[in-house]
């Protein structure tokens, strides 16, 4: 069964939604695994409340949001950029947009930097990749912004990898309608000087 893709999900739920612990946990066991921390840290006491601070901090770098990241992918598609267009000129109009099958793709490159009396000793690398395969999509566009999701289902498969090692690796199906804000939308122009009406 498919759970609709909403404002509130997050690379948290999608990569450790039914996992047991918490993400916390996954991360801090592979940095003690791979001794990631001791190697920058050696002899260094305490290592355990040090891998957990970077744990920690990591665990924040994942609230990034699945319906940004898609709404990033959606702004370059030429073919809601050019509705947009159409309708940034045409206040008074609204264009559906059948989007065929299609991927979109983003990769991300947190890092924690480790200090040491003030000195830097260190950087963590992270690897966050996110592909969405969307299918039977029909956006609504006014005013230059997407306004809504009337169909569609999606597919988002994500990994995290930390400093070279894999921790986290899933795949989850979503429905896609209700994804949008429908009050506010999604500007799909650089300018952003597209105002949907209040009265709308």
């Amino acid at each position: 069964m498919t759970a609709p893709l909403n404002e509130t999900a997050t690379l948290r739920d999608l990569l450790f939604g039914d996992a047991p612990g918490t993400p916390i946990d996954a991360v801090t066991e592979s940095l003690r695994e791979h001794g990631t921390v001791r190697a920058l840290t050696p002899g260094l006491p305490g290592l355990a409340a040090v891998e957990g601070e970077v744990a920690n901090a990591m665990d924040g770098l994942l609230s990034l949001n699945l319906v940004d990241l898609a709404a990033a992918g959606w702004k370059k598609y030429d073919a809601l950029r050019q509705a947009a267009r159409r309708t940034r000129d045409a206040p008074k109009t609204e264009e559906v947009v059948a989007l065929a099958t299609h991927k979109i793709e983003s990769t991300h490159h947190p890092s924690v930097e480790l200090h040491l009396d003030g000195t830097s000793i260190g950087t963590i690398e992270m690897t966050l990749e996110i592909t969405f395969t969307m299918a039977a999509v029909l956006a609504v566009v006014k005013q230059a912004r997407l306004t809504a999701i009337k169909s569609g289902n999606c597919a988002v498969a994500g990994s995290l990898t930390v400093a070279g090692f894999e921790v986290a690796k899933k795949q989850r199906k979503f429905d896609l309608p209700g994804a949008v804000r429908l009050r506010h939308g999604i500007a799909l122009l650089e300018d952003g000087t597209a105002q949907l009406d209040k009265a709308s």
